[in-house]
């Protein structure tokens, strides 16, 4: 017996959406990130959009929410429900971090508030709570205020940039380096 396809068009959930408009705001920037091109792009109609998102505005603010709480809050949860000492919290955190590229949307996020005051808010106060939590972690760990300060700004920057620099090298390969990487953020303490 043969089946016959349904001819009513398919509707994606809104995390496909999201995923979708941050491929775009990856490759050619927020300019582009737009209903009926994404519609296309994913071969479904305009309606489906509008099952999950009342406007564009309203897409690119769930953007800008989901890249805090995924790529933010996820891992202060994750490392503040990991009860080891503070260097073993600063290795599990960063390799959460790395590992499932809780840095990937940073660039075209960063990029994007270049140019947008929104994003340029939200971008400073997720540069603030990663900054303040990286900075206890230090201070947990022993190290001084300004040491701590100077500590997680390297650390910050070394994990932004390790997602960009590193895109060739395989997962496994990246994160056994991690750990020499880290001992040497961490050393004199």
């Amino acid at each position: 017996m043969s089946r016959v396809k349904s001819t009513r068009p398919r509707r994606l959930d809104r995390d496909a959406w999201i995923e979708a408009a941050f491929r775009v705001l990856n490759e050619k920037g927020a300019a582009l990130v737009r209903i009926e091109p994404l519609a296309k792009k994913l071969r479904v109609t305009k309606g489906s959009f509008y099952w999950h998102f009342k406007d564009r505005h309203d897409l690119l603010e769930q953007l800008l929410d989901y890249w805090a709480r995924e790529m933010t809050e996820t891992v202060l949860r994750f490392a503040k429900e990991f009860h080891g000492d503070p260097m073993q919290r600063i290795f599990r955190t960063v390799h959460e971090i790395i590992g499932r590229e809780r840095a990937k949307y940073d660039l075209a996020v960063r990029a994007w508030a270049k140019h947008d005051p929104q994003p340029r808010r939200v971008v400073e106060h997720i540069d603030n709570l990663r900054l303040s939590f990286l900075r206890g972690l230090f201070q947990d760990a022993g190290f001084g205020t300004e040491e701590s300060e100077i500590r997680s700004r390297l650390l910050y920057y070394y994990v932004m940039g390790e997602h960009f620099t590193t895109l060739a090298e395989p997962m496994p390969k990246r994160l056994k380096k991690l750990q020499r990487k880290l001992e040497i953020l961490t050393a004199g303490q």
